[in-house]
């Protein structure tokens, strides 16, 4: 599987040169990831560290949108996002319409800025994944917070400080975490 991420540092009209002159190295694109947070993008699995800065200043970045073709190949681009109308939305709307995910224009603004999470798969009437901007600040769906929680667990390099504080403040609201190694509610673990 080949990965192609762009280091735009939020420059979205970077992250459109990068992705229109990659383009060729890759097949159709099938899938598209738009994400507003990075933390979201990190539980899909999908980080690197950015060392933009030099490599003594290490940091984990993930991108705002991923392009995955019919080989599995993936195109990461760190400047175009979702969950609000702008400018590095825009540039994602441009992106899934010219590759086919979305017919219209009015239809791919109203996808790219109604979601805080956004999966799409090509041809298929409706996101497989879609997170409403309703729920930024709130819980998320339980099923989203336990697939969150699982990945903490049983992946140690996503252990950031942010990570963790994005997941006690869900579980504020829910279950304690204890810490178990087999699941993450303490509920399931009682004596």
């Amino acid at each position: 599987m080949m990965i192609l991420a762009d280091r735009a540092g939020g420059d979205t009209l970077e992250s459109l040169r990068f992705w229109r002159d990659n383009r060729s190295k890759f097949g159709t694109f099938v899938e598209a990831r738009a994400y507003l947070s990075d933390d979201d993008a990190i539980v899909d699995g999908r980080r690197f560290a950015s060392t933009v800065s030099g490599p003594q200043y290490a940091w984990p970045q993930s991108p705002k949108l991923v392009l995955v073709d019919e080989n599995g190949d993936e195109l990461w681009l760190t400047a175009c996002c979702c969950g609000y109308g702008g400018t590095a939305p825009g540039g994602t709307e441009d992106i899934l319409i010219e590759e086919g995910f979305v017919d219209t224009p009015e239809d791919a603004a109203r996808l790219v800025a109604d979601h805080l999470v956004l999966v799409l798969h090509k041809g298929a009437a409706q996101p497989v994944e879609a997170v409403p901007v309703e729920v930024r600040g709130n819980d998320r769906d339980r099923d989203t917070l336990e697939r969150w929680l699982e990945r903490l667990w049983h992946e140690p390099r996503i252990h950031t400080d942010k990570a963790m504080r994005a997941a006690s403040r869900w579980l504020r609201k829910s279950d304690p975490l204890d810490g178990a190694p087999d699941g993450v509610h303490g509920d399931e673990h009682a004596a």
